[in-house]
């Protein structure tokens, strides 16, 4: 199964990866800001318009995006991983560094979870919790509610934002691939030492008032990885709809 996707524009690829509740349209303002750069974004395994093309996890999802780009005659790219999507981009570039020409990441959860979450995910009733929320339809207010505290000002936050965010939870499996992306967060080790002997650039970026994971979580991941870390100010976890501009601005810059 090919995942859905987006690949316009000319010139050097850039794979765009969202995170986890999001979706690739997350990606549309680049898309429209694009100058003489070719986009290609994905929509993860059983998120908004994609179906199972994976399991929900950083190995299965390299895999088979790897075979994916081979299809689309991708063969060398930079790679930008958000969120979940950030642990995806670190275990391909780790594990395929002869095709990655420059990595970024922004707001990856790539030092793990508490001890306390990842007991909570292992408990059987967890996925008996994510069915049972799966049945359930989407109530706006409490996704708006969640939103607004993981963006920093969140005055920008509005309907097609909500929108975007409603696709991608209504997807067919959707719960399901949730709970094993949160397991896969929960056992993820940053492959450090591939990382840091990679020859490609390595850069953090982070949003000051991201309070999901901490702007503090980017420094140790930057330092342990060797590179180069970038925060922006006034912005939250939810990088790429609070500061488009500033995404662009710093994935297109020489």
């Amino acid at each position: 199964m090919t995942p859905h996707f987006r690949d316009e524009g000319e010139g050097s690829p850039i794979v765009l990866l969202h995170g986890l509740g999001a979706s690739g349209r997350v990606f549309d303002p680049l898309f429209e800001k694009r100058v003489y750069r070719r986009l290609i974004s994905v929509d993860l395994p059983r998120t908004a318009r994609s179906g199972h093309w994976a399991s929900s996890t950083p190995e299965h999802i390299s895999a088979a995006l790897l075979d994916f780009l081979d299809t689309r005659k991708v063969k060398a790219f930079e790679l930008f991983g958000h969120s979940f999507g950030g642990l995806v981009a670190l275990h391909l570039a780790a594990t395929t560094p002869s095709r990655v020409t420059k990595l970024t990441v922004a707001s990856t959860p790539a030092l793990g979870v508490p001890p306390e979450f990842k007991l909570l995910l292992a408990n059987p009733l967890a996925d008996m919790t994510m069915g049972w929320f799966g049945r359930m339809p989407i109530w706006r207010p409490a996704l708006k509610s969640y939103l607004q505290m993981i963006w920093g000002p969140s005055a920008n936050l509005n309907d097609e934002h909500l929108a975007l965010y409603e696709e991608a939870l209504g997807a067919p499996g959707f719960s399901e691939g949730m709970l094993e992306a949160l397991r896969a967060v929960a056992a993820f080790r940053t492959p450090v030492e591939a990382l840091r002997n990679a020859t490609f650039e390595k850069r953090v970026l982070w949003g000051e008032k991201d309070r999901l994971v901490s702007v503090v979580q980017g420094e140790q991941l930057a330092l342990s990885i060797g590179a180069k870390l970038t925060v922006l100010h006034d912005v939250g976890h939810c990088l790429p709809e609070e500061a488009p501009d500033a995404l662009h601005e710093f994935l297109t810059a020489s």
